[in-house]
């Protein structure tokens, strides 16, 4: 799925970390993909899935902390946050492997950061897969 328009990165003030929202399904790319409640739906039971996602930010100062992670539809937390991005543009990424899609409907990402003037996240370069 890709990102639809921007949105104000989440800084420390919005207590922790915030969903990524305005999502479009990849159907070029994905066909019969689809997006539920800002979250990617997941096809199939696939025991060792591999989900990605990056996200793309600009117009930040001081070169603030930015970070993100992968949830299911719970909102736990699947794999390890990505890397740590210190910059005022950017991108952040994030991986894991090995996913057990048994019992997971749909995944989304959640993004942080460590104060104010972290930027605006934006829908170019913003997108989420499952493989």
């Amino acid at each position: 799925m890709t990102k639809n328009g921007t949105q104000p990165w989440a800084t420390a003030g919005d207590a922790g970390w915030t969903n990524i929202v305005a999502w479009t399904p990849n159907t070029g790319t994905y066909p019969g993909s689809s997006v539920v409640s800002d979250r990617l739906v997941v096809q199939g039971a696939k025991a060792a899935a591999t989900v990605s996602a990056a996200a793309a930010f600009s117009g930040g100062s001081f070169a603030r902390a930015h970070r993100i992670r992968l949830v299911d539809q719970t909102g736990a937390q699947i794999g390890t946050p990505g890397a740590t991005v210190n910059a005022d543009s950017g991108t952040c990424q994030v991986t894991a492997t090995g996913v057990d899609l048994t019992g997971i409907t749909s995944i989304g990402l959640q993004m942080t950061g460590t104060d104010n003037w972290c930027g605006t996240l934006a829908n170019t370069g913003t997108a989420l897969a499952i493989t």
